[in-house]
C-alpha cells in the first residue's frame, strides 16, 4: 500500500471514528431530558402551590370504597388545614370524602397519609384501572388539584387502611406525625426523599 493510500485511510479512520465510538452508548432506551416519575401515584411538586402532594394515588377496597395514599407537605410558614376533599370519577358524580374533622398539615412537614384513612371516599365509580380527579380545599380558600390513579388492594397496599379514620385516631387532628422538610424541598435536583411505597 501507498504512502498516500496509508494517509488517506488514516485521515478517514480518524474522521469516522467519533461517530463510531458515540454510537456505541446509543441504543433505544438512551437518556433524554424528559422526566422521569418511578412511583404509580400522581405529584404536585409546584412551589407555588400552598400544599404538594407526593405519590398520590387512591387504593381500591373492592367494596365501593376507597382510600387516599400518598404523602402531603405544607409549603411556607404557616400550618395548613384540609377542611374537604372532592373526588370526580371519570364516570359519575363528584363525591365528599370523609375526613376525621380537619386534617391539620404542619408547616414544612411532610405527612403521609392513608395508614389510618384519613381520606375516604365512598363511591362504586371510583375503581381500580381509572383515574380520579381529587381538590384539595384549605381553611384558607385556597384550593390543589391533581388527577391521581386507582389501583387494585395489592399487597404493596397492605398498610393502608379500609375504613375511614375517626377522630381519635393518631396524628389526624395533632398533626404531629410526618417529617421534618428543608424549606427547599421539592426544588428541582435538590429532593432526595424517596417517595415510593
Amino acid at each position: 500500500m501507498s504512502l498516500r493510500r496509508r494517509r488517506l485511510a488514516a485521515t478517514a479512520l480518524v474522521a469516522t471514528a467519533p461517530f463510531v465510538l458515540s454510537a456505541c452508548g446509543t441504543s433505544f432506551n438512551a437518556q433524554t431530558n424528559q422526566q422521569y416519575q418511578p412511583g404509580i401515584g400522581a405529584n404536585v411538586r409546584d412551589l407555588d402551590a400552598p400544599v404538594q402532594v407526593y405519590n398520590g394515588l387512591f387504593v381500591d377496597n373492592g367494596d365501593g370504597t376507597a382510600t387516599f395514599s400518598g404523602a402531603l407537605l405544607a409549603r411556607g410558614e404557616d400550618e395548613r388545614i384540609v377542611e374537604s376533599v372532592e373526588v370526580t370519577p371519570e364516570e359519575g358524580q363528584s363525591v365528599e370524602a370523609v375526613l376525621p374533622g380537619t386534617l391539620r398539615l404542619p408547616a414544612e412537614v411532610l405527612v403521609p397519609v392513608g395508614e389510618a384513612g384519613e381520606i375516604f371516599v365512598e363511591s362504586p365509580a371510583v375503581r381500580a384501572g381509572y383515574y380520579v380527579s381529587m381538590t384539595l380545599t384549605l381553611a384558607s380558600g385556597d384550593q390543589v388539584s391533581l388527577r391521581v390513579p386507582v389501583e387494585p388492594r395489592e399487597e404493596m397496599y397492605a398498610s393502608v387502611a379500609q375504613t375511614p379514620s375517626t377522630p381519635e385516631a393518631p396524628g389526624d387532628d395533632t398533626g404531629e406525625t410526618g417529617v421534618e422538610v428543608d424549606p427547599d424541598f421539592g426544588v428541582e435536583g435538590e429532593s432526595t426523599l424517596d417517595t415510593e411505597r
